[in-house]
């Protein structure tokens, strides 16, 4: 099992390389390292607002000709790639990117339009940043930068050593020497001075960056007290040159305002030494290679309870993240009684997945034996993502995904393949492509044992519009499949086997993009056609040939099985909201793949095979209409989220009361991050997502009703740290999943999934 490990981690090893390497051999980047808080934004060359977290997130590379913004209790950390400098961003600050090296020009131009930033320089990067009154060109030091226009130019260095003066139309006139430890005010006192520790405390207080966060040449210079003499006086000596020349090359005339420029920086001189005595010091940083084992690896160790049995668990989570790609492996051994036997190990679906094509033989039979390891190897991969579908013009996910969704979602909106996890795990896949005229998305439940396929393809005809038309397409190639069962004595074939194919058309019309308010209108229109394998007769029914169902889309020439969406979507300040109209007609349903379809999937079939063998019962089925709102927000710097919505439809041809039989829906998500609750510090989340939600509260059918049947989807977590123990932390989970068979078999009773409670008690430790 350790080799298995150690090749997954090599191999992640040497792709990172490659891409780093790639990265270093080509042109710059500004990449969004961090942010703290949740009032963070830009907006680009055109104008257009992407707002954190839904249009931004940390890994984005930010464009030239855009604006950053931070609020009032948001910072942020910006790190040019591939050279390591890192900028930071204050509270209330405005940062404009002006240009980023290429390699035909090798400096990054940035300009403060208002508030603070600190810049600790990579050794040998090069940039400038200005202001409308001011320039300061790095060439490696570590300062801040406070500017309000013609009130306040304050420069105060750290380390290295930094020219600063007036800023003439074509360079800098006047300049003053600013050494480590010292500040300058161009609009009070234009004279290098000493800064006080409590100066210090006031500019630099709120710019405080972690060691590991640093350029890798100022995480070691915190380690070095001191240089070799020799050394210290050559950097001088080229420092002091470097600045003489910037000073005869400067104008005599045109001043309209200050001027900085950085020069190497030449710790270990005497100045320096004086300064960095007073300086307050960063704590010695950890060595790179326990520094990422921090950051990658977990564990987990604990109890979970599948079917009627609990189990043992030992799981090793190593989760990795360059830029916007994002993965992590899930290494488990579930054992009943002896971690070390692995006779004794839980089998997920049957599948003995630490086999890798041993338990079928590779000399007996070697196709079987490589699709059965590829299969166990996929197993491994808990996720494995890159941008995001909403904002990025690439993306992809692969593995135990929660939300896939097509268009609007009219089709399939936050459907899940992992809603049983890890009872059992899939590798599931979706990529889209944005081409600006044109774009695609793909996706498949599982690509080792595909299931559900489908795709959209969608383009933009009107040239500098981004109103677009869109054509979807999902389909589920064995939904019977659930009904095979030697304890019910069903098979697929009694349904006549068939496969669900839902077509539809959308339409995307961008009105306002904007952090304050942002609206996007949209419609689509959406039906299910099934296609029947093999005959099959019903109790009391004529025979069902095989073939196309196109009677349950048109019938006596009437459209049947079909429905439409149409609404809005968008945020005001920190709340997102969707509001929508919707209509459908016979077994069609908004959202038909949704999280919960895994759980419906015999009902649906029964549904359809029904409607199949009698076509004219459509016409008694409800044409239903109604309004589903959702809405949610993220606070107290998104440690504490929420969502809501719920569908409330009505039969148009009956009274309002027929909401208690017809298919409402409700959905409510709390997610409470580490860092809200005082004292104990605990985090942890719930959803719980139903249809048919208002008629079982009303118990209209009697008996004892059911708010966690197949109808649910329900998930819970409670995290809570171990106060003496940093490292570790206990965590209760609490879900519904399907019951099976030892074989994978769902079980069923009354033609209906068995349900059953998934608990899981965990001791994890993250290193």
């Amino acid at each position: 099992m350790r080799k298995y490990r150690l090749f997954w981690l090599i191999l992640f090893g040497l792709v990172s390389m490659a891409m780093l390497n790639a990265q270093q051999a080509g042109n710059q980047a500004l990449v969004i390292e961090f942010i703290d808080g949740n009032n963070f934004s830009y907006t680009d060359a055109t104008g257009i607002v992407y707002t954190y977290p839904n249009g931004v997130m940390e890994g984005d590379t930010i464009p030239v000709g855009a604006t950053v913004n931070t609020g009032l209790r948001t910072s942020a950390e910006l790190r040019i790639a591939p050279n390591g400098t890192l900028i930071k961003l204050a509270a209330s600050t405005a940062f404009q990117v002006q240009a980023i090296a290429t390699q035909d020009r090798n400096t990054n131009t940035f300009a403060l339009v208002a508030g603070k930033v600190r810049a600790v320089a990579a050794r040998g990067s090069s940039y400038d940043i200005l202001t409308s009154t001011t320039v300061c060109g790095v060439r490696g030091t570590d300062f801040t930068m406070a500017y309000e226009e013609g009130t306040k130019a304050l420069l105060m260095v750290k380390k290295g050593i930094v020219e600063f003066g007036e800023r003439g139309a074509d360079g800098i006139i006047n300049p003053v020497m600013v050494n480590a430890g010292q500040f300058s005010e161009f609009f009070s006192s234009f004279a290098p001075q000493e800064f006080t520790q409590e100066l210090f405390d006031q500019e630099y207080g709120d710019m405080d960056i972690p060691v590991e966060r640093l350029p890798v040449e100022e995480e070691l210079a915190e380690e070095v007290s001191e240089e070799p003499e020799e050394e210290a006086e050559e950097v001088k000596e080229e420092a002091v040159e470097e600045v003489a020349e910037t000073t005869e090359a400067a104008p005599a005339s045109g001043v309209t305002g200050a001027a900085i420029a950085a020069t190497p920086a030449a710790t270990g001189t005497e100045s320096e030494a004086e300064a960095e005595a007073e300086t307050p010091k960063a704590p010695a940083a950890n060595s790179a290679i326990v520094t990422w084992l921090q950051e990658v690896l977990g564990m987990e160790i604990g109890a979970i309870t599948i079917g009627d049995q609990v189990w043992s668990k030992a799981v090793i989570q190593p989760t990795f993240q360059i830029g916007k790609l994002k993965t992590a492996l899930y290494l488990p051994i579930i054992y009943s009684s002896n971690l070390f036997d692995p006779d004794d190990w839980y089998k997920p679906s049957g599948n003995s997945e630490w086999s890798f094509g041993t338990d079928i033989g590779w000399k007996d039979n070697t196709v079987a034996a490589l699709l059965d390891a590829t299969r166990d190897l996929a197993l491994k991969i808990r996720y494995l993502e890159y941008g995001n579908q909403q904002f990025d013009p690439f993306f992809f996910k692969v593995g135990n995904v929660n939300s896939f969704t097509i268009g609007h979602g009219l089709i399939m909106r936050n459907y899940a393949n992992d809603s049983d996890f890890p009872a059992t795990r899939h590798l599931g896949f979706n990529l889209g492509l944005d081409m600006q005229k044109w774009g695609f998305e793909i996706l498949t439940n599982d690509l080792t044992q595909p299931e559900i396929i489908g795709g959209r393809l969608y383009g933009r005809p009107v040239a500098g519009s981004k109103i677009a038309f869109g054509v979807s397409a999902v389909t589920d190639l064995f939904p019977a499949k659930a009904l095979d069962s030697e304890e019910a004595g069903t098979t697929a074939e009694d349904f006549g086997n068939p496969l669900f194919a839902g077509v539809g058309l959308d339409l995307d019309i961008p009105i306002v993009a904007s952090p304050v308010f942002g609206i996007k209108l949209f419609g689509d229109i959406a039906g299910m056609l099934p296609y029947i394998r093999n005959d099959y007769t019903l109790p009391g029914q004529d025979l069902r040939a095989k073939g196309f169902g196109l009677d349950m889309l048109w019938y006596e020439n009437q459209l049947r099985n079909w429905g439409a969406a149409a609404g809005f979507l968008g945020n005001i300040l920190f709340v997102n909201y969707r509001l929508e109209y919707r209509y459908f007609t016979g077994a069609f349903r908004p959202a038909f793949f949704d999280a919960g379809y895994e759980r419906r999937r015999m009902e649906t079939v029964q549904q359809y095979a029904a409607y199949l063998a009698d076509p004219a019962s459509i016409a008694q089925s409800p044409n239903v209409m109604g309004i589903y709102g959702e809405g949610g927000a993220s606070l107290l710097k998104d440690k504490l989220s929420f969502t809501f919505g719920y569908f409330w439809p009505f039969d148009i041809t009956a009274d309002v009361d027929s909401i208690v039989g017809t298919e409402d829906y409700f959905k409510a998500q709390l997610v409470v991050l580490k860092g809200l609750v005082p004292v104990v510090d605990i985090s942890g989340s719930i959803i719980y997502e139903r249809r048919n939600f208002i008629p079982t509260l009303l118990n209209k059918e009697g008996g004892s009703p059911s708010l966690f049947d197949e109808n649910t989807t329900f998930g819970g977590e409670l995290v809570m740290p171990i106060p003496t123990a940093p490292f570790l932390s206990l965590a209760i989970m609490v879900s519904t999943t399907l019951a099976r068979e030892e074989n994978g078999e769902i079980m069923q009773l009354d033609g209906k999934p068995v349900m059953q409670p998934l608990i899981t008690l965990e001791t994890r430790l993250r290193f």
